[in-house]
């Protein structure tokens, strides 16, 4: 016989798992792989169509991705428990990776030179 809460997801730990997971390692590398593409397309200068609307998709994809995912997520949790605002977890889980992502670009093309 089956216990009615002890085999839902909440009671397995796991939503928390997965905000951890979405919070230290998704986000951080989709933001970092977003960033070093933009620069891509910004520092190689072929801006056709299909590459400038892919960039467009993929930076509009990572806002709507910031804000659900992160942004949300952080300013429905308790402030008392939390250490970082809803505004310092975007910046450190989204801002920071994607600008490095762009900064990894930008060494990789001086390094070729």
């Amino acid at each position: 016989m089956e216990h009615p809460g002890l085999s839902s997801p909440q009671a397995m730990g796991f939503p928390r798992f997965s905000a951890s997971f979405l919070h230290f390692l998704l986000a951080p590398v989709l933001c970092a792989f977003s960033g070093f593409h933009t620069a891509s397309y910004l520092v190689a200068g072929l801006y056709t169509w299909p590459r400038t609307s892919r960039v467009i998709v993929l930076t509009i994809g990572m806002l709507i991705f910031s804000y659900e995912f992160i942004y949300k997520n952080q300013s429905s949790r308790p402030t008392s428990t939390w250490k970082y605002s809803s505004f310092e977890s975007v910046f450190y889980t989204c801002v920071l990776p994607y600008t490095i992502g762009a900064g990894a670009l930008l060494v990789l093309a001086g390094l070729s030179e």
